[in-house]
């Protein structure tokens, strides 16, 4: 987001670097890094807001399909400075923040119960219901909202897996389905164990 700001946590500060967010998805762009990517239309969204004892949390999440890589030019030594600086803030805000929502538990508690059921299902060659289905990409849409920067991206790389396997599920390719349900639970362990 905008590095233009300086090093302390305002709301005015947030209010520039969601206008800067929403101008750069009006042109249908994404910042990542030093990286404008162009993008297509969100594939889900998901906004959250809750208060847990005598703090609010506010979440926006939204997954979308890459069109073309646009790089920008290189950060200058000042934009990299900024960056860090912002970077650093932000590490310190996440350390005020490190007790997650109980929510998020209860959430991965049924996304792991009704996989169980989902992938047990897949390897007998049976597709999930309809409900199951709904049930869990609802689960996993609730979930992206309490992921962590550091396991993001493998989080929506899982999610996409998933959805795979339940399409080709769906379609009747039963053995696509349990090789991408094999993908699914090989991510999941290698993430819990590079991320606990």
């Amino acid at each position: 987001m905008s590095a233009r700001h300086n090093d302390q946590n305002t709301l005015e500060n947030i209010a520039a670097d969601l206008r800067t967010l929403a101008d750069d998805l009006s042109r249908g762009k994404l910042r990542v890094g030093s990286r404008l990517i162009a993008i297509g239309n969100p594939l889900f969204i998901k906004t959250k807001q809750k208060i847990s004892g005598d703090t609010a949390y506010c979440t926006l999440s939204f997954q979308v399909p890459l069109r073309e890589l646009d790089k920008e030019p290189a950060p200058t030594t000042d934009q990299r400075e900024t960056s860090a600086k912002n970077r650093e803030v932000r590490d310190d805000r996440e350390l005020r923040f490190k007790g997650r929502p109980p929510e998020g538990k209860k959430i991965k508690k049924e996304i792991s119960s009704l996989w169980k059921t989902v992938a047990k299902k897949l390897e007998q060659g049976q597709p999930p219901t309809p409900a199951e289905e709904k049930s869990l990409v609802s689960a996993f849409e609730k979930y992206t909202v309490f992921t962590e920067s550091p396991w993001h991206e493998e989080w929506l790389a899982c999610f996409t897996l998933l959805r795979e396997a339940l399409a080709c599920a769906r379609g009747g390719d039963m053995r696509t389905a349990r090789e991408q349900a094999a993908k699914v639970n090989e991510l999941t362990r290698a993430c819990h164990k590079q991320h606990k």
